[in-house]
């Protein structure tokens, strides 16, 4: 071979093997992993001294702050998600937090705060004023909060895990796993888990391409493959605090309480009739407090002589206050530091003026935009009453969806007597008749509040009355509903007999059912009577809760408190 073609020869091996190089390279650009790492801060997207929030999984999108070289967190995603006792005034800019040796109380600025009449002193400013709103040092939290909360650096971060409700997906890392900004190894890692370590797997976005989304226990989310998981497990957050709860002042015996509605001043001072014939009864309730106006006022029907024929019988007085007043805004009366304290106060003042024994809450219209206000009345009013010797109880509507900000497991922990009002079933607003309180209703209810309320503090309210409802059928067979009316034992029974009806026991609500025609319209009534109301009286006394409580004195019988005492006797 000539040397001429010996280099042609040469040239074209080199040019295939190029060639080579070339297809090799792009095959490896195609198919290997991205090895570049992008920076965390690009993720967080932090400006100069601020702190990302994850709480729960999720990144907030409210920054946490570094104000001096100590870290401070939003008032409102402190007491959101770290600890639901910090209470923030933003009005008249105050920092409430309620513990069992006293309330803390601080003022924007401050290195102390005062708990109760005692000044403490602090580390670091609690309560820091920023031009977009009011920060919580981070370091006054941490004393207090039962939350899980842990700092990183670079970026700066702060990983907060409050719910201990909710279930989790833990998978264990096989081997050292990069965490990748997207569903596929070309993406760019952001950290690296070690083998062993666990990530929490995010359920809400599906599997891309053999790879899950997934957030680190540092608070980076990312993807990871599939087959680098070892294991899964579903589990709870583990929490190594608990929400204190405050000492209960309790009755030394099962609690039966009765409310006796009272309406005007003559009537104030008259113990209710049924008061003799119920020997079971410890406890009544006079309705005597309402609130009158927006700025802690309430009127009152408060009575002494009431009080000494009350303490006479051997029964004890817990006073019922209720926001019924159309125009009453919960809002500024229990969100306002001055009004709620003045409401405090004015009633604390006027249970120790007419030796009363406790104080009866019944606000019925807290809305989820005044349930935070609404449960720091209700832990300072337990911690002024307690100093007094006082009984707090509230009461409450079955546990529901649409409630829940009225948040029973905060009230089991802090007030005496969580009383659930297990009636109203179907009310006079109802779209169609129906029982006041079936079996099912009282039955269903108590247990979904057992599982949120300490037995020993539940009380389980039951009705002496019931309704009669009107269906109006039009021409078109549209079945209309009058308003109803209500009725307590004898005068429904009354109606019936007036009416030649003949009530008889339906099983799926426990109660005696009738119906009559008259008017043109049909009538129904769910009876509430002795035996409807021992079968209620069996399944709450089955509970072993605290006790029982009736709507309302003088709609009952002589009869019925016999039933009542039976069923107690029954479960002592």
């Amino acid at each position: 071979m000539d040397k001429r073609k010996k280099m042609v020869l040469t040239a074209s091996v080199i040019a295939g093997l190029l060639v080579v190089a070339l297809i090799i390279g792009a095959i490896y650009k195609y198919v290997a992993p991205s090895n570049v790492k992008r920076e965390l801060n690009t993720v967080f997207e932090l400006g100069e001294n601020e702190v990302a929030l994850i709480v729960d999984n999720v990144i907030r999108e409210e920054k946490g702050r570094k104000i001096d070289g100590q870290t401070y967190v939003p008032a409102a995603v402190a007491s959101a998600c770290m600890d639901e006792r910090i209470y923030v005034d933003t009005k008249e800019k105050l920092l409430s937090y309620t513990t069992e040796g006293g309330l803390i109380q601080v003022t924007p600025g401050a290195v102390s705060y005062t708990l109760g009449r005692e000044e403490k002193k602090a580390e670091t400013v609690i309560l820091s004023e920023q031009e977009d709103g009011l920060y919580i040092s981070l370091s006054f939290i941490a004393e207090r909060a039962s939350c899980y909360f842990q700092e990183y650096e670079e970026p700066s971060r702060l990983v907060i895990m409050s719910d201990r409700a909710k279930t989790y997906t833990f998978a264990e890392m096989e081997d050292d796993t990069r965490v990748r900004t997207g569903p596929n190894k070309k993406y760019d890692y952001l950290t690296e888990v070690p083998e062993g370590e666990r990530v929490i797997v995010d359920g809400t976005k599906p599997q891309e391409n053999e790879y899950m989304a997934v957030t680190t226990l540092d608070g980076v989310s990312g993807y990871i493959p599939v087959d680098s998981v070892a294991k899964t497990e579903d589990a709870g957050w583990t929490f190594e605090r608990t929400p204190v709860s405050f000492t209960q002042k309790a009755l030394k015996e099962i609690v039966c309480l009765g409310w006796h509605q009272v309406t005007n001043e003559a009537s104030s001072g008259v113990l209710s009739a049924s008061v003799a014939q119920a020997p079971a009864m410890n406890v009544i309730s006079p309705t005597w407090y309402a609130l009158s106006d927006n700025k802690g006022n309430f009127t009152s029907l408060a009575n002494a002589g009431y009080v000494a024929q009350a303490h006479a019988a051997g029964l004890e007085v817990w006073a019922l206050v209720n926001d019924f007043a159309d125009d009453i805004n919960l809002n500024a009366v229990l969100g306002r530091t001055s009004s709620r304290t003045k409401l405090i106060n004015a009633l604390v003042a006027s249970a120790i003026q007419y030796d009363l024994d406790g104080i009866n809450i019944d606000f019925e219209n807290v809305k989820a935009k005044n349930a935070d206000a609404y449960l720091e009345f209700l832990r300072e009013l337990v911690l002024r009453c307690h100093a007094n010797d006082l009984v707090v109880s509230v009461d409450n509507y079955i546990p529901a969806e649409y409630n829940a900000f009225y948040n029973l497991e905060e009230q089991g922990r802090i007030v005496d007597y969580v009383i659930l009002m297990a009636y109203d079933e179907h009310y006079s607003g109802s779209e169609e008749s129906g029982s006041v309180s079936s079996l099912p209703f009282v039955k269903n209810g108590l247990e979904a509040t057992v599982a949120k309320v300490p037995k020993k503090r539940v009380i389980t309210a039951l009705p002496f009355y019931t309704r009669l409802w009107k269906e109006i059928k039009n021409k078109s067979g549209e079945i209309t509903l009058a308003p109803p009316t209500a009725y307590g034992m004898s005068g429904a029974e009354s109606v019936i007999r007036a009416n030649g009806a003949s009530p008889k026991w339906d099983d799926a609500t426990g109660q005696y059912y009738a119906q009559f025609k008259a008017d043109g319209a049909t009538y129904k009534i769910w009876l509430e009577e002795e035996t409807s109301l021992e079968k209620k009286l069996e399944v709450v006394m089955a509970q072993d809760v605290a006790g029982v409580a009736f709507w309302k004195l003088g709609f009952e019988r002589a009869v019925t408190w016999k039933t009542i005492d039976e069923a107690l006797k029954k479960s002592k």
